[in-house]
């Protein structure tokens, strides 16, 4: 009895198209005086092996066509007509190459051939039956099994072991040397374990889920070191184990935030990823339509790494967005538009060039699973709980969505109004910053010279500042101990605003304002840490290990006391009707106080730059450092962007309007005391004040106009942060109220000692 396994016979086809397409690309036929005798020589060459490379490609260029074999035999994964039919395209390929002088044709690329075809039958082909085959539940896409495999084959490209003992150490050498893998590629290798990750526990119980997860990121390391042309770098097993160490806490306390967070992750990464390194310029590079063309060109091993790479993100994020509650096709749709966007992005990006073939093969995949069932019908939980159907949850807990923030959508007037603001925003941005009498360090932030697509991503850093520490609030809100995790998810906030920043201004800004990463050089050389450690740095940690942690830690200590202010003030700034917001305050305060005494004597005590310390000034007002203003303001600023993103009436937002009118007297006169009144520096006296507000410094502007700009700024980021604030909270309870009128998480509840958060 055979089974048919319908809707591949098109897909073959496509499949057969695309190696034809590969195997005779560039299409230049010069057929030889001869092509009998070279025939002959064809048929008459023994040699089975060429080089590494060939062999792998031959094998894995036929592995789709035996994958997607049209019948099978019950009880049996072996199709002769299959098989037969792939040996006959792979021979009548070879006789054609002979035409191609910058082809080589060799029977013994037939032979590979086969074996990839066997591959594809024996190994791949019962996993692609359960993904398009039939539309029974013995046929659903079974994430636990192949979206670890598709990790593990992605991780030990090009699939070849070698045992060798010098080809060991050389990786170990790699392993062990300075890493070269930046952060989108550690944001997609954090992804692609918690992905793994969540396809486990799609499964299997939570304390097996992490056995077997650690288990796969051993097999994924070992993979690294024995396969050739391969590389395990330090900086990539730690995001690894990173991703494990998330995923126990997420199973544990949030399991139902595992996918949100892998879906986030593995789109971000892509996104920077795609944008890496950063470097803008102002006139477009061509872009190529042809398809796969640019694959054919340069190191085949890395190209063939860069497409898999492209369809592995591509599976990942349509199972997860199907798992979160999401329509396969409407997010294929968008994926496969973002893809092409940010091809498009890169025509302006030194260094990259803007290709159709990312685009055209999400589409593919898209389209291979637009009818797959993913498994999106039960969500992450506890062993033995059964899912939440819609049915089973009362309708007065959906009614716990703020009314206020359920219209949010991009289709709806205030929708497309803010889409509409973002766009005016940076377009005003991008000719501000070219106008004369800028502040020269305005000018020289971003990158690519005001590039417009940089400065779009500075404004979504901008709107961090606010939802990212309302988030944090949030998410922290619901947890079963909400004082321990707020400092976490504020790091975490940080990382996410560091990201995004180095997408959008100059590493060299960074460095400017957070400092250089001097830590390596001041343990070996100055003996900061004692002699121990600077024997253990100088023997076993590179400065090239240490730079990119520094930078992290230093970023962090300035941009988490603006964080930690803005999320103590969004506990004691909540509605009325919430009943206990000081004490949550107070609570939040106490808390977050040596997180902040830390970041202080990192940004300011162990510094590795003056640019900050010799703003601030030494002594003010009623004997008071400069610090103690600017901390002042911090905190003035805070609450009043609280106050507005979280008002929720006119007359709220009526008094809210005369607070901001308050607040800038107040503010104007806490910066001038925070800030030094005289700087001197290459022979020029100023300001703290000139120097963050005026053109340049040499250029003093009267007092007037100063104060002036300073509520110009003052407004704007208030607006910012608070537009962030809002926005946070309507996409936060609309996810909410569509993940529950579908079933898959629970309606929402807050922890009894939990802070509650509008």
């Amino acid at each position: 009895m055979r089974e048919r396994f319908s809707g591949v016979n098109g897909w073959r086809l496509l499949v057969g198209a695309l190696i034809a397409y590969g195997s005779l690309y560039p299409f230049q036929f010069v057929w030889p005086d001869s092509p009998s005798g070279a025939l002959a020589a064809l048929l008459h060459d023994s040699r089975l092996w060429s080089s590494r490379g060939d062999v792998a490609g031959n094998l894995l260029l036929f592995v789709p066509w035996g994958a997607l074999q049209a019948t099978a035999p019950a009880h049996s994964r072996w199709h002769w007509p299959s098989f037969a039919s792939g040996i006959a395209l792979a021979l009548v390929l070879q006789v054609l190459q002979i035409g191609l002088p910058s082809r080589d044709a060799a029977l013994s690329d037939v032979f590979w051939n086969s074996i990839g075809i066997l591959v594809g039958q024996f190994v791949l082909h019962p996993f692609v039956r359960k993904l398009v085959a039939g539309r029974g539940a013995s046929s659903q896409f079974d994430p636990a099994l192949l979206l670890p495999l598709l990790w593990l084959g992605l991780m030990a490209l090009p699939l070849l072991p070698s045992l060798d003992w010098q080809a060991l150490k050389s990786h170990l050498r790699v392993f062990l040397g300075p890493s070269a893998v930046g952060f989108p590629d550690l944001l997609l290798a954090y992804a692609g374990v918690l992905v793994v990750g969540s396809a486990l526990a799609s499964r299997f119980p939570p304390a097996r889920t992490l056995l077997l997860l650690g288990l796969t990121i051993a097999l994924a390391a070992a993979a690294k070191l024995l396969t050739v042309h391969n590389a395990l770098y330090r900086a990539e097993l730690l995001s690894w184990c990173l991703a494990w160490a998330s995923a126990v806490f997420l199973i544990q306390f949030r399991p139902q935030w595992l996918n949100a967070l892998a879906f986030g992750a593995m789109l971000l990464g892509m996104t920077l990823s795609a944008l890496a390194p950063f470097d803008f310029t102002g006139s477009p590079g061509a872009f190529n339509l042809l398809p796969f063309v640019g694959y054919l060109r340069g190191d085949m091993l890395g190209n063939l790494r860069e497409l898999a790479q492209t369809a592995w993100v591509a599976v990942a994020i349509l199972w997860l967005g199907a798992r979160i509650g999401g329509n396969v096709r409407g997010i294929g749709g968008f994926l496969v538009v973002w893809v092409l966007l940010l091809e498009f992005a890169q025509m302006w990006i030194v260094g990259r060039s803007a290709d159709i073939t990312p685009a055209l093969t999400t589409l593919i995949v898209s389209l291979l699973m637009r009818d797959a069932r993913l498994g999106a019908a039960q969500a992450i939980a506890q062993p033995g709980t059964a899912p939440v159907r819609s049915e089973e949850v009362p309708n007065d807990r959906l009614a716990e969505v703020p009314k206020t923030s359920q219209p949010l959508s991009w289709r709806s007037p205030l929708g497309l109004a803010g889409l509409a603001g973002w766009i005016l925003a940076v377009i005003a941005l991008s000719w501000l910053v070219r106008q004369p009498g800028v502040p020269y360090n305005v000018r020289e932030l971003f990158l690519g010279d005001g590039n417009p697509l940089a400065i779009a991503v500075f404004t979504l850093a901008l709107l961090w500042i606010g939802a990212g520490s309302w988030l944090a609030v949030k998410i922290a809100a619901g947890a079963r101990h909400p004082w321990l995790q707020l400092p976490v998810l504020l790091v975490a906030n940080g990382i996410v605003s560091l990201l995004l920043l180095l997408a959008s201004v100059t590493g060299e800004s960074i460095m400017d304002i957070a400092g250089s990463t001097n830590l390596h050089w001041m343990v070996v050389n100055k003996l900061s840490w004692g002699a121990w450690w600077a024997g253990v740095f100088r023997e076993h940690i590179s400065p090239g290990f240490v730079a990119p942690i520094e930078r992290v830690v230093r970023y962090l200590a300035l941009y988490l006391p603006p964080s930690a202010f803005l999320a103590v003030a969004l506990l004691a700034a909540k509605p009325e009707s919430l009943p206990g917001r000081r004490l949550d305050a107070i609570k939040a305060g106490l808390v977050l106080l040596p997180l902040l005494w830390l970041c202080k004597s990192i940004a300011f005590d162990w510094s590795s730059t003056d640019n900050l310390n010799e703003l601030i000034a030494p002594s003010g007002a009623f004997g008071l450092g400069g610090g103690a203003y600017l901390y002042l303001l911090l905190g003035i600023a805070a609450v009043n962007m609280a106050v507005l993103g979280q008002a929720a009436s006119p007359r709220a937002l009526a008094a809210t309007a005369v607070l901001t009118v308050l607040c800038l007297p107040v503010s104007w006169f806490l910066l001038t005391k925070g800030l030094s009144p005289a700087v001197e520096k290459y022979g020029m006296f100023y300001s703290g004040v000139q120097f963050l507000l005026g053109p340049d410094r040499k250029e003093v502007l009267p007092d007037s106009v100063l104060q002036l700009r300073w509520m110009a700024l003052y407004l704007g980021l208030l607006l910012v942060g608070a537009a962030g604030i809002r926005l946070a909270r309507g996409v936060f309870w609309r996810a909410q109220a569509m993940l529950t009128r579908r079933g898959l998480v629970k309606a929402p509840a807050t922890h009894p000692r939990a802070p509650a958060c509008s």
